[in-house]
């Protein structure tokens, strides 16, 4: 009896420590759709992800993300974050010390499928610029109920045909980094 009780305590223990310490690494192509759960967060981003055109990765509510310096998400499909007002979505540093500009942030691809993306309820702290594009022209996601917090900037290269509602920009260097160009 004694030694049923005390593998019954043992693997308790054991599976308590698993959920106590789970973390998904994750680096390189998203090559089918994928979706990151609340069950295996956070999500390591430890070198550049790339989700690639026709394909969507979706977030989950309470999913945080966080990544090693220097490196980035580059969004070439569709990438769907939205949390809820109780369970937002973090993308944020892996460092012990973190400091705006420690991460790259995530990069649309304009090519690409990326006017599909959606971000809502997110937090996002200490990228280089936390939402931005590569090329000339904003693909404007909707931007909606989201923190950004000590970044360089929170969304660069933004055009004057925006779709940002409700949002909070705090302690970065530049909120939203408007594209002259694109503003004409």
């Amino acid at each position: 009896m004694k030694k049923h009780l005390l593998l019954l305590l043992l693997a308790i223990s054991l599976f308590t420590l698993q959920i106590g310490y789970s973390q998904t690494n994750v680096s390189g192509g998203i090559y089918s759709n994928t979706t990151w759960t609340l069950a295996n967060s956070p999500y390591i981003v430890t070198d550049t992800v790339v989700v690639f055109s026709g394909v969507t990765l979706t977030i989950q509510p309470g999913v945080v993300v966080k990544f090693d310096s220097n490196v980035q998400i580059e969004e070439r499909g569709t990438l769907l974050a939205n949390g809820t007002p109780t369970d937002s979505i973090i993308f944020t540093s892996n460092s012990s010390t973190p400091h705006p500009g420690v991460y790259i942030g995530i990069l649309f691809d304009i090519s690409g499928d990326s006017n599909h993306s959606s971000f809502r309820y997110c937090r996002f702290t200490y990228a280089n610029t936390a939402l931005d594009e590569a090329g000339d022209g904003w693909i404007n996601p909707p931007i909606s109920h989201c923190l950004f917090n000590s970044n360089h900037i929170g969304i660069g290269n933004y055009g004057s045909s925006g779709n940002i509602d409700t949002c909070i920009f705090k302690n970065d260097t530049i909120g939203i980094n408007y594209d002259e160009a694109q503003a004409l």
